[in-house]
């Protein structure tokens, strides 16, 4: 059963088998690309750090009724992933620079009292209200963005290394919470530029191992999620689960996902290239 606590602890086991396994690694693959765009091996490992500081911060000063921003960033719910990259591109390689080859003791300290931060938490703790760039959110909500965040960063640094690499089948069904529910997942990494004079309507019939239908609405400069209905569609893409998770973090090109048969794609060709355009991960 996918619970609360089973979470916290595939929190506790990503963060392990992460920590083995980049102690494993050969020098000269820390230097590496990762599948993480402009960032090297090194560089995901110094964002996951920022990463589990910054929640470590924040949910601290939450639990104590201080849901101010953390020093340095911005107030919550007036950035997305784009305006802020850059901030989280400087903090994440300034933070590894800084640690040189305290690196992985630091991953593997921060993690871990991350993880027991999160084991500590009883149910009121939950709805606990603390700062995050997006919003203001429930200590719940972390849960989710850090496990995430794990598993989709330690298949940035497997796959370069094995391509045959997979997420974590048990992650599964926390990637589409994070896409319904409070963290706003979709206005957050919604890229604008590219404007259309009417809005596009993509539908996502996912088949598993685990399965839901959704309609996705680019309007302008906002995304949003709605029921699937008898509204047509501008384009369906139909996919496993793992295949849409990759394709929604910017890390399965959807012209070559659709190439490969990964996804199969029906409707309007020219917005098929329009989605990787204003969605392209995190």
């Amino acid at each position: 059963m996918d619970t609360l606590g089973n979470r916290v602890r595939l929190v506790q086991s990503e963060s392990v088998q992460l920590g083995h396994d980049l102690h494993a690694l050969p020098p000269d693959a820390w230097g590496q690309p990762s599948a993480c765009h402009r960032w090297t091996v090194r560089d995901v490992v110094g964002h996951l750090i920022m990463g589990a500081e910054l929640y470590l911060d924040v949910l601290s000063r939450g639990f104590h009724g201080d849901a101010a921003p953390s020093e340095g960033f911005p107030e919550a719910g007036t950035v997305n992933a784009a305006s802020v990259a850059a901030l989280v591109d400087q903090v994440s390689v300034a933070r590894q620079e800084s640690l040189g080859d305290q690196l992985l003791a630091t991953f593997t300290s921060t993690s871990d009292q991350l993880y027991q931060l999160f084991a500590r938490c009883r149910p009121p703790d939950w709805e606990t209200r603390c700062y995050h760039p997006a919003a203001i959110l429930p200590v719940r909500t972390f849960v989710d963005m850090w496990l995430t965040e794990l598993v989709m960063h330690g298949w940035d640094i497997r796959s370069q290394l094995a391509p045959e690499a997979h997420l974590t089948p048990e992650s599964f069904p926390t990637f589409p919470d994070m896409f319904t529910g409070a963290f706003g997942w979709f206005h957050w990494t919604l890229w604008p530029g590219v404007r259309r004079p009417a809005p596009v309507r993509y539908r996502f019939e996912v088949t598993g191992p685990v399965s839901f239908r959704t309609d996705l609405v680019v309007d302008g400069e906002q995304a949003r999620l709605e029921p699937v209905s008898a509204v047509q569609a501008h384009v369906t893409f139909c996919c496993a689960t793992e295949p849409f998770i990759l394709l929604l973090y910017g890390r399965l090109p959807v012209l070559e996902a659709v190439e490969a048969g990964h996804i199969t794609a029906a409707g309007e060709a020219a917005c098929i290239p329009l989605f990787a355009q204003w969605f392209r991960g995190m």
